[in-house]
């Protein structure tokens, strides 16, 4: 799925996006979703105190393949302000989501920048866009995130922010 081109105004979702995104979710996977959506706003005006008011806190746990140190609530809130203070303007968008039961959402999710508010894992800011895409199964426990597991294409967003050279792809059964 390629992105469609976009501007910056998208991140904000009209009630009409956010609609089409829950169609066909029940009233609790719509409402987890919203929370989720919410969140995201919040997270775009760099409000990290206000964010807290989605999670369980106290018991919040995240897991990434890409970022296994980024455990509990408190040290992975430190990833979106990291973020956001290196890609202005450091913004997330939900794309799509589904649902499973009452305390269970995946969504599909994209976040944009431009690397020009610091050095990335030792490149200094090239000024290049940063535009990931991402999964995160989210589980809920009452009306606040309790995990959160994500997976993104960590690939892409390391070469297109020149950390590394990827040589690309060729058909690989030739």
């Amino acid at each position: 799925m390629g992105l469609a081109p976009f501007t910056e105004a998208d991140f904000v979702l009209s009630q009409e996006k956010r609609d089409e995104i829950t169609a066909g979710l029940t009233p609790r996977q719509k409402f987890m979703t919203e929370h989720w959506m919410n969140l995201h706003e919040v997270i775009n005006r760099g409000d990290w105190d206000g964010m807290d008011a989605y999670f369980n806190t106290d018991t919040m746990t995240y897991d990434n393949p890409n970022r296994p140190d980024l455990g509990t609530y408190f040290v992975w809130k430190t990833s979106p302000q990291g973020l956001y203070k290196t890609f202005p303007p450091s913004i997330y968008r939900t794309l799509k989501a589904w649902g499973r039961g009452e305390d269970e959402i995946c969504v599909l999710c994209h976040h944009h920048g431009k690397h020009t508010g610091g050095p990335y894992m030792g490149v200094q800011p090239t000024g290049n866009d940063l535009n990931v895409l991402w999964f995160s199964w989210l589980r809920f426990r009452g009306d606040k995130i309790d995990h959160i597991y994500s997976i993104s294409d960590v690939l892409t967003m390391l070469k297109d922010l020149e950390v590394i050279e990827v040589p690309q792809p060729v058909d690989p059964y030739k």
